[in-house]
């Protein structure tokens, strides 16, 4: 067996590259929110796009920690640990237990990074960072409005027809695209790089799915922000890559997608135990099972099915937790839902209970009609530690099995689902402690957040309902919970309860010293809850300082944004009023006479410009569509037919609009009517050049018919 440390000194770490730096170029942000309509969120042409599938609100297990300085909630933050956080779902106010406007609301609150917009060599605009970007920090929605695929491939083809250059669509889920097209933000100036710095995540946020763009690494001030499109980004057309970068694939997009368009998104290789050097390695082994997938797949299936299954590790779970609750593929949900049916070790089933295994797997079975994958879930369902049912019955699972149980003949999976309801229905509810009053004694130990908070086993409960005479031990409460028709039992100070009445008291380790204590400041404190401070370390303070800092930082750089975009606004609206100030000066210097003689031969010659213009652009296409006649015609009658179709259709459209010239080219639309228009119109030429030319016929015949009569005459009179 070699080892580890030898390794990796024989495989030193890649050196990233010096990224390069945009500081110098001009901002073009004003400019760039010019050509296209800015959108704060999504819209929907229909409430089923982008759902999250999600039955209810997903609750994370955070409090709310009030910071009385910064006047923030810093609940659920980066390093919290928070189960919504790490699955990629947003905690919602009202409906979490960490209390509102937590840090895990991102999308709602548009927490944006610094950014501006500026004009780049070959790739048109770009997106740079004004502020530095640390790794995995949120920098940009991706809105737009959000289609269905039939309407997703009409306009793909629209824009094509219409040349335009860049395309702005996205892949929410298989039957939902964003097209940031007319309407979106800033994040679609975001460009290609085949070594991107950021990359695309797909959020739950209430009920639907969101798509942010997170830092992939730190990203300097300056530096464009790039991710890679051929995730989640489709055009009509291949289109070439500028990025410059030793793993350029040339070309992104396009009707026929590459092996690198199919590989998969990076949460969900995570997820699955791979990487896409895993995955890019393997299709250049077997490029002849490529085809043996259909053209529409979405995803390297043949990979897929080839990978060895391996139970989950610890920092496996929140991969494929989150990764399940925003899959649509039936194959990944397949080998997800393999790998929890694998895993056997206890304290890790607990943990996929915490990240919302119940809700998770209860929406999977609401959607499936497989019956192996339907069978496959009651299994996990079965070996899952069973302690309380407050998991059970906040996920609402119970229905969900009921109605499996109802539905399908299967035997197994009604033994199981029975024998589920069963087991479930022994559990009793488990009640968190109350808080403590700011009058009460205070809570001096750190509430704990491991996954085992909620699921302590109850004990044989008390059938009597009214407390004994008997007094507690120092520090225990009685309550009675009249769900159970039971009593229950609580030590506030150290925050545990249990179903069994406490016989001698619990232990409070060494006893505190005396004295007075040190002064407290006005922050540290919870919100409506103990009036102790928090004792932070240096460490805590420090980091609590540099993020006010940051955020004041922030703050300052999007005030000054703003103002700037409102001066621009200002200097364009100006000049606007200038120049039509000038034009009514001109105009009224005029004499009223020469005004309308020019007015009038200004008319003429724009309606002879343009019908000029329309001739030229027609005679590009009409003598190819008649071409087929030469023929039968001749030459010389087609050149006259192709002028008479070219100045008769130029002449409909100046009628039409007799002030718009003409596009450079015709759209598909156009030439099919122009081709329809010169079918009739040669239809009718040939009736009339067939009568004339049959009549000349028979006339010639005729003729000839006579003088070879005449012929005869003259030689038998001989």
């Amino acid at each position: 067996m070699s080892d580890p440390s030898r390794e990796s000194t024989r495989t030193p770490p890649i050196k990233q590259p010096t990224p390069q730096i945009f500081l110098d170029a001009e901002d073009k942000t004003a400019e760039a929110l010019s050509k296209f309509t800015e959108l704060e969120a999504c819209t929907y042409a229909s409430k089923q796009l982008g759902s999250s599938q999600m039955q209810e609100f997903m609750t994370c297990d955070c409090e709310e920690e009030w910071d009385g300085e910064l006047q923030l909630n810093l609940a659920c933050g980066e390093d919290s640990h928070c189960i919504n956080r790490v699955t990629s779902v947003e905690c919602m106010n009202r409906h979490c237990l960490c209390g509102n406007d937590c840090q895990n609301q991102r999308f709602q609150k548009r927490e944006y990074a610094a950014v501006s917009v500026f004009q780049t060599e070959l790739k048109g605009y770009g997106l740079r960072a004004d502020l530095e970007i640390g790794e995995g920090q949120f920098i940009y929605e991706y809105t737009g409005e959000v289609i269905d695929e039939a309407t997703f491939r009409q306009r793909m083809v629209e824009y094509d027809q219409k040349s335009f250059k860049h395309f702005y669509f996205m892949m929410l889920k298989s039957d939902s695209f964003i097209d940031a097209t007319v309407r979106g933000s800033l994040a679609r100036f975001v460009n290609h790089s085949c070594n991107p710095n950021a990359y695309v995540d797909k959020w739950v946020v209430g009920d639907k799915l969101r798509m942010g763009i997170f830092a992939k690494r730190k990203i300097a001030r300056g530096e464009e922000i790039t991710f890679d499109y051929n995730v989640d980004r489709y055009g009509a057309q291949s289109q070439p890559c500028y990025c410059g970068e030793p793993n350029c694939i040339k070309f992104m997009g396009g009707k026929t997608q590459t092996d690198a368009a199919l590989l998969l998104p990076e949460g969900i290789a995570d997820a699955l135990g791979v990487s896409s050097k895993e995955e890019k390695q393997w299709l250049k082994e077997n490029k002849h099972l490529r085809q043996q997938q259909s053209d529409d797949a979405v995803i390297n299936e043949m990979f897929i099915k080839q990978l060895e299954i391996t139970p989950l590790t610890e920092s496996d779970v929140s991969k494929v937790m989150g990764a399940l609750m925003k899959s649509q593929d039936a194959l990944i949900i397949e080998s997800l839902i393999q790998r929890i049916y694998l895993t056997d070790d206890k304290s890790l089933n607990v943990l996929i209970i915490k990240f919302h295994g119940y809700k998770t797997l209860s929406n999977i079975l609401e959607k499936t009609s497989d019956e192996k994958l339907i069978q496959t879930i009651l299994e996990i369902l079965s070996k899952w530690p069973k302690v309380t049912r407050n998991k059970i019955s906040s996920s609402q699972i119970e229905e969900v099995i009921k109605e499996i149980e109802r539905k399908y003949d299967n035997e197994t999976i009604k033994s199981l689902a029975s024998d589920l309801l069963h087991e479930w229905s022994k559990l009793k509810m488990a009640y968190r402690i109350p808080k403590a009053k700011p009058n009460e004694t205070p809570s001096y130990s750190r509430v704990s957040r491991s996954p085992e908070r909620e699921e302590e086993t109850p004990q044989s409960p008390s059938l009597d309902p009214t407390p004994s005479e008997e007094p507690l031990p120092d520090g225990w409460e009685v309550a009675y919970d009249p769900n159970t028709k039971n009593n229950y039992y609580y030590h506030r100070a150290l925050q545990i309860s249990r179903w069994d009445r406490p016989v001698s008291s619990v232990p409070r380790g060494p006893k505190p010293p005396t004295g007075p204590r040190p002064p407290t400041g006005p922050g540290g404190y919870k919100r409506g809850g103990s009036s102790t401070p928090t004792k932070f370390s240096e460490a805590d303070l420090a980091e609590r300082e540099e993020r006010r800092m940051q955020m004041l930082k922030n703050e300052q750089y999007r005030a000054l944004q703003e103002k700037e975009r409102q001066l621009q606004e200002l200097i364009e609206q100006s000049r606007e009023l200038e120049r039509k100030k000038q034009e009514e000066q001109q105009q009224s210097q005029q004499k009223p006479e020469k005004k309308q003689k020019t007015v009038k031969s200004s008319h003429k010659h724009d309606d002879v410009s343009v019908e000029a213009k329309w001739k030229h652009v027609l005679a590009k296409h009409v003598p190819n569509l008649i071409k087929k006649y030469e023929k039968e015609i001749g030459r010389d009658n087609l050149k006259g037919c192709a002028r008479d179709l070219v100045n008769s259709l130029a002449s409909k459209e100046v009628k039409i609009d007799p002030k718009s010239s003409p596009p450079k080219e015709l759209d598909h639309h156009k030439l099919k009517k122009i081709k329809e228009f010169s079918k009739t119109f040669m239809e009718k030429f040939l009736v009339k050049y067939r009568q004339k030319h049959d009549k000349k016929r028979s006339r010639d015949s005729d003729e000839s018919g006579s003088d070879s009569k005449r012929t005869k005459v003259a030689t038998n009179g001989a």
